[in-house]
């Protein structure tokens, strides 16, 4: 009798404990949540925005924005609504534009590069990588050459043939930063829990190991003339490095958090740099001290860029908007629509 009694007094018991359960409130995420939508790749999953990349078209005409739902354009001289480049690809990590602005490249999560023509919004190429997503796409400057950095293998590719060459493998972490002239290049591989190395893309032989920044790195920029690079690290530093002798040449200090990204101006005097306590700061590049601070993120930034004219600075911040500044005066010019996710 006392077993019995023990059993059915168990049983009111898990019985009581569903019944609560099912009279709390609910906190599924709906269905359109931008959480169900973020990249697989760990370092991505950061980004809480689902922007992974946002380039300006050489011309400065049109702006393209890589995302968790694809590729889309904004006009620049219209307020318009954004243009998708397509409806069939998700996850898109980076883009880039060739030199003449005619094509884009799009790499993703699916092992492909693509190349689409910008005016027709037609796709032009598919170059298929062996080893891994596709994190980073480059053209050269010369437009004949196209990189890819996936987690495993740095590839260059002919742009008019296709042809593909195996440049290097077996990195631990993506490479972070990339460089290309018509004579070959120089690799900035910024590995999250090591030094900086300067590779010869080419002859493969390691030009440089830069050590400096106290804690991971975060993001690598080449100025235009590839003499000088900029690193971002969470020790909240911006350092600048001759990218021939390898020197440090200054270290710029500001932020009260990690920086997530860096950009120079085409002219390589100003540079940009996002960071995790919501600002923006631009700095000059000659004499290391900060020109402006641009305030109005809610979250933190995750990119930064200039204009071809340098007049403009685009950030995408996980507050998920996209906002340009002037350059000048650091006023607020305008927020682009996102498209919702």
């Amino acid at each position: 009798m006392k077993k019995v009694l023990l059993f059915m007094f168990f049983a009111l018991g898990i019985l009581w404990v569903f019944v609560v359960a099912s009279l709390l409130p609910r906190r599924n995420l709906p269905v359109d949540s931008q959480w169900q939508q973020l990249p697989r790749d760990k370092n991505a999953l950061l980004n809480t925005s689902g922007i992974n990349d946002v380039q300006y078209s050489p011309d400065g005409t049109r702006i393209a924005v890589a995302s968790t739902i694809g590729v889309w354009f904004y006009d620049v001289n219209a307020d318009k609504a954004p243009v998708p480049l397509t409806t069939d690809m998700t996850n898109v990590f980076s883009i880039s534009f060739s030199p003449d602005g005619k094509t884009l490249a799009v790499g993703g999560e699916d092992e492909l590069v693509r190349l689409w023509d910008v005016d027709t919004r037609n796709h032009k190429k598919t170059f298929i990588a062996r080893f891994g997503p596709l994190l980073l796409v480059l053209f050269g400057t010369d437009g004949e050459t196209l990189a890819s950095c996936s987690i495993y293998e740095i590839s260059l590719w002919d742009v008019a043939t296709g042809t593909h060459k195996d440049i290097s493998g077996g990195y631990e972490k993506h490479a972070s930063g990339l460089f290309i002239n018509a004579n070959g290049g120089t690799l900035a591989n910024a590995n999250y829990n090591g030094p900086i190395r300067l590779l010869n893309v080419v002859t493969r032989d390691e030009r440089r190991v830069l050590r400096g920044h106290t804690r991971n790195v975060k993001s690598v920029a080449f100025s235009a003339d590839g003499q000088t690079l900029a690193s971002s690290s969470w020790d909240k530093t911006v350092r600048l490095w001759d990218v021939a002798t390898g020197e440090h040449k200054k270290t710029l200090k500001g932020h009260r958090e990690s920086v997530n990204s860096v950009a120079f101006s085409t002219d390589g005097q100003l540079l940009a740099t996002a960071s995790r306590d919501y600002t923006l700061r631009v700095w000059d590049t000659n004499t290391g001290k900060r020109k402006k601070t641009l305030k109005g993120h809610t979250a933190e930034v995750v990119g930064v860029s200039f204009s071809p004219d340098g007049q403009t600075i685009i950030s995408w911040s996980n507050d998920r908007t996209i906002r340009l500044w002037d350059v000048e005066t650091g006023e607020f010019k305008k927020t682009l629509k996102v498209p919702k996710f």
